[in-house]
């Protein structure tokens, strides 16, 4: 039996110690490791943003080359219309067609009537056409009741040779006037009348307003287109 009396020598029970706050200012908390996908963002940033600086140098380029292109087609333009308006300038290509006949030609009616009576000898109908060539030989159309057509060339030395021959068809029609003697000087006569120069081409066609045409070559080179009426009256006269 214990003495109440007696001391009580056993150690008093001491509370626990209290836990150290795992907050506290003595311990810094360790820095978070930084997140893996951080670099990753920054690369992809970096891939955007010189993405973007390619696809911006590839529109300007792309805008300086359609600016250029389109300053090259309109140059060629330009270059085109002026060649255009070169290539169009009044006369040149009849004065150089004139100049190609050289000297050919002729003032003299006879003349055209003995290369027209030597072209007859080689073929059938009427005479509706001659023509010069620069060799100085002459082109010679005849033309039948039925419409047929054949050309002979006349050599300078006064050889005739038939060189095209074409059957009459439905739309061809007789001749409507001839190339004689009296036709031929009364053409040339109302021709150099109008235009000083040589004769290069007559001609009788179906226009009931001016049935005959006159090509004369006149004293500066130039071709003079003259049409005449059936009664030998000049109509019109056009210099190339």
């Amino acid at each position: 039996m214990t003495d109440p009396t007696a001391p009580d020598n056993s150690t008093p029970d001491t509370p626990d110690s209290p836990a150290a706050p795992t907050d506290s200012p003595a311990v810094a908390a360790e820095p978070a490791p930084a997140s893996a996908s951080a670099p990753a963002k920054r690369s992809r940033t970096r891939r955007f943003l010189v993405a973007g600086a390619a696809v911006l140098a590839a529109a300007v380029l792309a805008g300086g080359g359609i600016a250029i292109g389109a300053a090259i087609a309109d140059e060629d333009d330009d270059d085109d219309r002026q060649t255009s308006m070169t290539t169009d300038a009044p006369n040149e290509d009849d004065e150089d067609a004139a100049a190609d006949l050289g000297d050919a030609g002729t003032s003299s009616a006879d003349e055209l009537m003995e290369i027209i009576d030597a072209a007859a000898a080689e073929a059938e109908g009427e005479p509706v056409a001659i023509d010069a060539e620069r060799d100085g030989a002459w082109d010679v159309q005849f033309r039948t009741e039925a419409g047929e057509e054949t050309e002979v060339r006349v050599a300078a030395d006064g050889t005739a040779t038939v060189i095209s021959t074409e059957a009459a068809d439905a739309d061809d029609a007789a001749p409507t006037g001839s190339l004689d003697a009296d036709t031929v000087e009364a053409l040339v006569s109302a021709a150099l009348a109008e235009v000083d120069g040589r004769v290069i081409d007559l001609e009788i066609d179906d226009d009931t307003t001016s049935p005959y045409s006159v090509t004369v070559v006149a004293q500066d080179g130039r071709a003079v287109d003259i049409a005449l009426d059936a009664e030998m009256i000049v109509v019109t006269t056009d210099r190339d």
